[in-house]
């Protein structure tokens, strides 16, 4: 049992390290870089919280859904640094089917993560249309 929990600690650090070190997600929206496995959870828990927030503030799963980068990994989120451990993300979403058919976004929502752990809070900064030039 103890051999299986350091191999999957390895694993995890290994595949963390490894995604952690990934500077860019190609389109140029990502200002987050993490460079350890520890702010590279921290920036996973961050971007979650973020997205949990849109998606409450915007009348649950069943009416709204966030942006496919939204629901994988951390480092492809619309983020941007703003200090030590406070993240800001401008999520993008909209009607569930809209969104993942044909990728048609009517909602912006911008959340500021501030903190770790326990200590993190989360603030909604704008929940409403989006505007021509965010598109």
């Amino acid at each position: 049992m103890k051999r299986m929990i350091a191999a999957y600690g390895f694993l995890m650090v290994t595949v963390l390290g490894l995604s952690a070190n990934a500077q860019s997600n190609g389109t140029g929206q990502n200002g987050c870089v993490a460079t350890t496995p520890a702010e590279q959870l921290a920036l996973n828990a961050a971007k979650n919280e973020a997205r949990q927030m849109a998606e409450l503030s915007n009348g649950g799963l069943e009416v709204y859904r966030a942006e496919p980068a939204m629901h994988g990994a951390s480092i492809d989120a619309p983020c941007e640094m703003l200090g030590p451990a406070t993240w800001r993300f401008m999520i993008r979403g909209g009607e569930p089917t809209a969104v993942v058919l044909t990728e048609t976004y009517t909602t912006l929502s911008i959340v500021t993560v501030e903190g770790i752990g326990r200590d993190r809070t989360v603030t909604l900064d704008y929940n409403g249309p989006i505007n021509n030039q965010v598109r």
